[in-house]
C-alpha cells in the first residue's frame, strides 16, 4: 500500500484534474486541449517504472570480456561524491561506489591490469582538491584488495568526453591497448561513443547490480503507475540522450 500515497500522486492528480475541468468549459482551443493532453500522457509515461525501463534499454551497450581477452587497464569512470564538513569525511556517491565495486570484481579476474580512477568533479575548485574524487576511488578499491601500486588517478578529466580525451593523450596507452571501460548502465553507451573515437580495442561494462536491474519478466501492473524513483531515472536517461546528440555534435 505504500507505493499507492508517494507524493508523486497529488500533483498529477491535481494537474489532470485542472485539464478536465477546463477542457469541459471549453476554456481551451483545441491546440491547446491535445497539447494538454499529451503534455500529462509524456508526464505520466516518464513517471511510469516501464517507461523508465523503455527508456534505460537502448542506453544499455554493454561488451564484456570474452575468453583468450584481457585488458591492460580498467578505466572506472567516476561519477561524484558527496561533500562532508571535512575532506576525510566526503563519501563516493552510489554510482561511484558501484562502479568501483564492479571494476574490482572485475580486476580479480584480471589481476595484471591497472584500475585507473578517472575524473575529478567539477565546480569544487577551492574548495576541495582536483584528487578528492580519485583518492575516494582509490580507499574504496584498496579496502577491496586492490594494491596501491595498481591504480592510477586522473584528476585532469571532468566528463565523459574529458575522460577520453585525457586517456587518449596518456603515454602509456596506444589505440591499440586493451581498455576495459566500467560505468553504469545508463551511461555506457555514451562511455563508448567517446572511448572508441581514439581506441580500438575496448571492452563496456555495467556497473548496476544484478539484483537491481529491471528485466522484462519484473513487469507487472504496478509498473504503469506513476513512482517518484521512475520519474527520477527517466529524468537521467533523458539527459543521457540529450548528451548523445551533443556529443555527435561535438565531433
Amino acid at each position: 500500500m505504500r507505493d499507492l500515497v508517494e507524493p508523486l500522486w497529488l500533483p498529477i492528480l491535481v494537474l489532470v484534474g485542472v485539464w478536465v475541468v477546463l477542457w469541459r468549459t471549453k476554456r481551451l482551443p483545441r491546440w491547446g486541449a491535445f497539447t494538454g493532453a499529451a503534455a500529462l500522457f509524456a508526464l505520466w509515461l516518464v513517471s511510469m517504472p516501464f517507461g523508465a525501463f523503455m527508456l534505460e534499454r537502448p542506453l544499455v551497450s554493454e561488451s564484456p570480456p570474452e575468453n583468450g581477452w584481457a585488458p591492460d587497464y580498467i578505466y572506472v569512470l567516476s561519477a561524484g561524491f558527496d561533500l562532508g564538513d571535512r575532506p576525510q569525511d566526503d563519501s563516493s556517491g552510489l554510482e561511484t561506489t558501484r562502479r568501483v565495486n564492479r571494476a574490482v570484481a572485475i580486476w580479480r579476474d584480471f589481476p595484471s591490469a591497472i584500475l585507473v580512477m578517472a575524473g575529478a568533479q567539477p565546480g569544487l575548485d577551492g574548495v576541495r582538491e582536483s584528487t578528492q574524487q580519485g583518492f575516494l576511488m582509490q580507499a574504496q578499491a584498496e579496502r577491496l584488495g586492490v594494491p596501491s601500486e595498481a591504480i592510477i588517478i586522473d584528476s585532469v578529466s571532468l566528463n565523459t568526453n574529458g575522460h577520453a580525451k585525457v586517456a587518449d593523450d596518456a603515454d602509456f596507452l596506444q589505440s591499440t591497448t586493451p581498455l576495459l571501460i566500467v560505468t553504469s548502465d545508463f551511461h555506457l553507451r555514451r562511455a563508448q561513443r567517446e572511448f572508441s573515437r581514439y581506441f580500438d580495442n575496448l571492452r563496456m561494462v555495467g556497473s548496476d547490480p544484478d539484483i537491481t536491474d529491471t528485466t522484462w519478466g519484473d513487469i507487472g501492473i504496478a509498473s504503469f503507475f506513476p513512482r517518484v524513483g521512475a520519474l527520477r531515472d527517466s529524468t537521467v536517461y533523458l539527459r543521457e540522450y540529450v548528451a548523445l546528440v551533443l556529443s555527435d555534435l561535438r565531433n
